[in-house]
């Protein structure tokens, strides 16, 4: 390694936006995005270094540059301002315009963008305050905040993995937010650049230096974007924008519960299997929408797994298979991998069009994947979805071996891409479908100046536009389990991948989820409930996952336990009726969870996030890791060891606080114990005062029966106050809400005093009839004695009163639906 740190640039006067300096063959170039994001490009005299574009970058005008002193100047918005040192030593230093002596970022003096002019690689050194919090980088083990630790990204596949110390895992995304323990003021960073890197974030200390924190990339240039808050919110709704929004909200259904299990496809009456699955859901009263088909249909008579082939042995009959699952409402997601064996019937073809990732003698690249049974490895190539061949390849095997069968959904696995050669080159035919990261060349180029986690986009792509084009009316349906930037364009569902069947899972997988909601993966996002390696869970571990899991956008049990059992709802019959409780809860709260995906398409809000992400001005939120939220109403405090009979848990000062399951109300700012029971149909939740939860009815799958119930949970305030939310109604299936605009919005407004409660509704959009005529709003703040009332009594109708089996007052509002 050599590190060499360019010194004395001069300033380009004839470049306005982006700001432009040079020294020698080094140019470092700043973009003014908008008054709260700047972007900065340190462009390297190195071959393999891709300048990288983004077109809306010049557009924006609204700042200002001046001159400070003759090595000094100084760029400033409306929100911040940024001193350029451009000699002799350049470095940048950062300031919220609220407070131009304090920098909320600076870089590190004498040191700030070194790179090795030998292997192009690059590094960014910033000043840290020993006191701020760092939360993202994608999906990390450990603890929310990221503060003393370093991380390699990369991808691996980490099969039954530690989730409170092992790195790195399965997810790439180099963002990461900064939050003052001072000024309690954020900003994000992200890293425009897909190569193999790596994140100090204050493990290494060097007296020389003082405090400081470093990123470091295999191959440049440097380009990153400074986000600037000072809300959480706001840096995160930024790097969302320059993210982008999904293309379609995804299917309803993919909210109920989705089974899973290596074990069901590996024997040799798989068909029968899973059929008898379907039965045994209907037999135990258990609702279920999704069947997750692992990868034993593809093991030919060798016993080796090949892609896009079907074991007939096991399958008789593929498409009578998917049938009877469809008809009992479970829809097929097949298990696919992004490679082919040595011994696959399409190998030989697909090395003649040139469709695989090729070594640097032309050749295509082997590496050791995944073969057969347990343990077993085989000699393969990966795809090469940027040749022309290899992404057509995969799209036409989606469509003729899964989708014509009768699969509605790719579930795409092991596409980590991890390789142990730099030099394998990839085609670069084919560009993915957004055009902020490399400027690909147009000819073939090593994989190590590119990254490959622009190949687990591109199969992503691939996948989704076979389903695209196969079911044009219907929402494309993709699973991922490596996840990249912009990937949750096109695939709504990821998981943490194989984790471990253990009591610290639960705890540190709620962290690991906190973390991928802040780098705007997949809003569905949830965890192998029961654990996926290791021993078969112990029933109140199992208990336990279920209670954690049925909150998050992404509900699925799935397992490979090491003694050949499979975890299942009703795997412990004396805790059947527990897990079935928390089910049919579950599917209650779909209307909720559907709405905060929605909120994530529409707005980049994640549907889960830590606690701090509400409750910034609370400094004891910053550290809260073992809690999260779902979307801005329920806190969810999981449990995560045995034999607990109560849970302690603290709630922020920003809000007052209801426990869910008792109604009894809480001033915030104090931690509280709450009683868990094994028996509870969901781990312990609290309610942010001045909240509404619409719930709908539980049945055996998503449709299985008219939607016809629809209640609205009314949390108020203990005092005089109003607030107003809505949520959205729509046929979850189809393509017509983001197409025709085919839903309906409604608007809810609740007011507060000390005597009344008063309910009213409006409709914002309406351009779908839901199925109920009756809006139930139920007051939910325990004892309250006050007047529940509907605005328009009288005038709009009448509506009914009643109380529920907890004595809580009702109101059934009349719905004259017009669409």
């Amino acid at each position: 390694m050599k590190q060499v740190n360019p010194q004395n640039f001069t300033y380009d006067k004839s470049s306005s936006n982006p700001v432009r300096l040079q020294s020698g063959k080094n140019v470092i170039k700043l973009h003014v995005v908008s008054e709260s994001i700047i972007r900065v490009q340190h462009l390297i005299p190195h071959e393999g270094c891709l300048e990288q574009t983004s077109s809306p970058d010049s557009s924006f005008d609204g700042f200002e540059v001046s001159f400070v002193t003759d090595s000094t100047l100084e760029i400033k918005t409306s929100k911040i301002t940024v001193h350029v040192n451009y000699k002799p030593d350049f470095y940048l230093t950062w300031f919220d315009n609220q407070d131009l002596h304090t920098p909320f970022a600076e870089d590190l003096a004498c040191r700030s963008y070194p790179y090795d002019p030998k292997t192009g690689a690059i590094w960014h050194y910033t000043r840290r305050d020993v006191n701020d919090h760092y939360y993202g980088l994608g999906e990390r083990s450990g603890d929310l905040d990221l503060h003393g630790r370093r991380f390699r990204l990369e991808r691996l596949d980490c099969m039954g993995y530690d989730a409170e110390n092992m790195d790195p895992l399965y997810k790439f995304c180099p963002f990461y937010i900064t939050l003052s323990n001072v000024s309690k003021k954020a900003h994000g960073i992200y890293y425009n650049n897909f190569t193999r890197s790596s994140f100090d974030m204050g493990n290494e200390n060097d007296a020389m230096w003082g405090p400081y924190k470093y990123y470091n990339a295999d191959c440049g240039p440097l380009d990153y974007y400074i986000f600037w808050g000072p809300e959480i919110k706001n840096v995160l709704q930024s790097f969302s924008d320059l993210m982008g929004k999904p293309k379609e909200l995804p299917p309803r259904y993919s909210l109920g519960y989705l089974a899973s299990s290596m074990a069901y496809a590996e024997v040799e009456n798989a068909q029968e299997v899973l059929e008898g699955f379907a039965d045994n859901c209907r037999k135990h009263d258990i609702p279920c929408d999704g069947m997750h088909l692992s990868s034993g249909y593809t093991v030919n008579e060798a016993g080796e797994r090949c892609v896009f082939t079907w074991n007939f042995n096991r399958f008789p009959d593929p498409k009578a298979f998917t049938d009877k699952l469809r008809k009992a409402g479970i829809h097929l997601f097949a298990n696919i991998k992004p490679w082919l064996l040595l011994s696959h019937p399409d190998y030989e073809m697909m090395r003649e069009n040139g469709g695989y990732v090729l070594n640097d003698e032309g050749k295509p690249g082997i590496v050791q994947q995944w073969k057969g049974g347990r343990g077993t490895m085989g000699a393969s190539s990966y795809i090469d979805f940027t040749s022309h061949a290899g992404f057509e390849y995969w799209k036409s095997k989606v469509k003729e071996q899964l989708l014509e069968y009768g699969i509605e959904g790719c579930w795409n696995d092991n596409n980590e891409f991890t390789m142990t050669d730099d030099d394998f080159s990839i085609a670069c035919e084919k560009e993915p479908w957004v055009d902020v990261l490399h400027q690909l060349p147009t000819d073939r180029t090593c994989i190590g100046y590119v990254g490959t986690p622009l190949l687990t986009m591109l199969m992503a792509q691939s996948s989704y536009e076979a389903i695209r084009e196969f079911w044009p009316e219907k929402r494309p349906f993709v699973i991922t389990r490596s996840a990249t930037p912009f990937i949750h364009q096109l695939v709504p569902q990821t998981w943490s991948g194989d984790n471990y069947t253990a009591w610290k899972t639960i705890k540190y997988n709620v962290p690991m989820g906190s973390s991928a909601a802040f780098s705007v993966f997949p809003s569905g996002y949830g965890h192998d409930v029961g654990g996926f390696g290791g021993p078969r869970p112990e029933p109140e571990l199992f208990v336990r996952w279920v209670q954690q899991a049925i909150y998050m956008p992404r509900f699925s049990i799935h397992s490979w336990n090491t003694d050949g059992t499979v975890t299942e709802p009703w795997t412990f019959p004396e805790f059947l009726p527990i897990i079935r409780a928390s089910i049919h809860f579950r599917y209650k709260l779909i209307p909720y969870i559907y709405n905060q995906l929605i909120n994530f398409n529409r707005h980049g809000t994640p549907a889960l996030r830590p606690i701090v992400y509400l409750c910034q001005d609370d400094p004891k939120t910053y550290q809260q890791s073992f809690e999260f939220m779902i979307g801005d109403a329920l806190l969810v405090a999981p449990i995560y060891e045995p034999n607990l009979k109560q849970r302690s848990v603290y709630l922020p000062k920003t809000f007052n606080w209801y426990h869910y399951q008792t109604g009894k109300f809480y001033t915030g700012g104090q931690e509280v114990t709450v009683d868990c029971p094994i028996d509870a149909e969901g781990a312990p939740a609290f309610v942010r005062e001045q909240s509404v939860i619409q719930l709908g009815k539980s049945m055996q799958h998503v449709g299985h029966s008219v939607d016809d119930v629809r209640s609205i949970e009314v949390w108020p305030s203990a005092g005089a106050a109003e607030y107003k939310t809505t949520f959205v109604e729509d046929d979850g299936i189809s393509n017509k809400h983001t197409e025709a605009k085919e839903y309906t919005e409604i608007e809810i407004a609740v007011k507060s005093t000390d005597k009344t409660v008063t309910v009213d509704i409006s409709l914002v959009h309406e351009k779908f009839k839901p199925a109920y005529d009756t809006l139930w709003f139920t007051l939910c703040s325990g004892n309250d004695n006050r007047e529940f009332v509907w605005a328009q009594e009288g005038k709009a109708g009448n509506a009914i009163t009643k109380t529920d089996d907890k004595n809580r007052k009702m109101i059934g509002v009349p719905m004259q639906w017009k669409a």
